[in-house]
């Protein structure tokens, strides 16, 4: 009897023995299994008999997006917010990883478009999309692309960083802290420096830059800021500027009282922006700065200490210089973004002011 017992007792536990691996190998197999549905980057399908483990790698479906011919922020608006539109769908669908941004047929550009493409690809990075793109045929807009500072913010398709132009353009994609204000300050006094020969600050450019800075940060997203500051020397005698907050815009921040609002009904958005720059609103958030700071820029272009600002937000491009310019646009901007020139007769203005 004690025989039998004794064989009784070594077959149940070989019995469990086979269960327990059994069921370890089950757990493994479904393990291996969660790890590839929650990969990504990476899309795996097994052989007609999903008994052998042997998976192939099936590379990302590759999302094109053609860019078109036209694509000047300031003269072709609505092709560049075409372009915002797409990489928004995208960004909302969630289902194309892998996005290449086709310029190739490109044979118009300008900073401003190029600032928005470096903030759409540094929102699409922060939202786990792998995106790339090419040059432009046309030598112009690839040398524009080049000499703009672009580059210094992307890598090759090995992984390496861009050779740094030496032409002082500047294209800074990060949020404005002590060390910014500090880079800002030398760049616009470079900027001096190429119009009259000699560095010196100009306080009115770094102001309006600090009040644009201080109405994103007021409205934007802490865990997803995603605005850019750029300068651009245009030729010998102007150098550009550029300022773009993706956020709400101008328009969905404002806060109206009920006789303002129905006063407005009767106004087009390109008078409610104007409006908005002749203090005759408060901010959403109640802050005091932004009440005072839309105002401050349009002070700076009345005395002409900066030209040619042009501002688009929400459904509306406002241009300063030329009233008859300002339009409302087709397709929604989700932020806000100004364009302004200084030249030699802008500062010598500021020089011989009264103070």
């Amino acid at each position: 009897m004690r025989k039998g017992k004794q064989h009784i007792s070594k077959k149940r536990i070989q019995l469990r023995q086979e269960k327990f691996k059994r069921l370890k190998y089950r757990f493994l197999n479904k393990k291996k299994q969660r790890n590839i549905a929650n990969n990504s980057k990476r899309k795996y399908f097994t052989e007609d008999n999903p008994k052998r483990n042997n998976y192939r790698y099936q590379k990302p479906k590759e999302l094109i997006i053609k860019v078109a011919s036209q694509f000047s922020l300031i003269e072709d608006t609505e092709n560049v917010l075409s372009f915002v539109h797409t990489i928004n769908k995208i960004i909302k669908r969630r289902k194309n990883r892998l996005i290449k941004i086709d310029l190739s047929d490109v044979i118009r550009i300008d900073i401003g478009a190029i600032g928005l493409i470096l903030s759409k690809m540094n929102e699409l990075a922060q939202r786990k999309f792998y995106a790339f793109g090419n040059f432009p045929q046309d030598n112009i807009c690839k040398e524009i692309i080049s000499e703009s500072g672009f580059l210094e913010h992307m890598k090759d398709l090995k992984g390496n960083n861009f050779k740094r132009q030496e032409n002082g353009n500047l294209l800074v994609s990060r949020g404005f802290d002590k060390t910014s204000n500090s880079l800002v300050g030398n760049e616009i006094r470079k900027v001096v420096r190429h119009l009259i020969g000699e560095e010196e600050k100009y306080r009115p450019v770094f102001s309006i830059v600090q009040e644009m800075c201080a109405n994103s940060i007021e409205h934007a997203n802490e865990k997803n800021k995603n605005w850019l500051f750029s300068i651009y020397y245009k030729d010998a005698n102007n150098v550009c500027f550029t300022m773009t907050d993706i956020g709400h815009g101008i328009l969905e921040t404002l806060k109206r009282k009920a006789t303002q609002i129905i006063s407005d009904v009767l106004k087009s958005d390109i008078e409610v922006l104007d409006r908005a720059f002749n203090k005759k609103y408060a901010s959403v958030t109640n802050d005091i700065n932004r009440n005072k700071g839309l105002p401050k820029i349009k002070k700076t272009v009345r005395e002409n200490y900066i030209n040619n600002l042009i501002v688009i937000t929400n459904n509306v491009l406002l241009n300063f210089s030329n009233e008859l310019n300002s339009k409302i646009l087709r397709k929604k901007f989700n932020g806000t973004f100004y364009y302004w020139e200084l030249n030699k007769n802008c500062i010598e203005i500021w020089k011989n002011r009264k103070i």
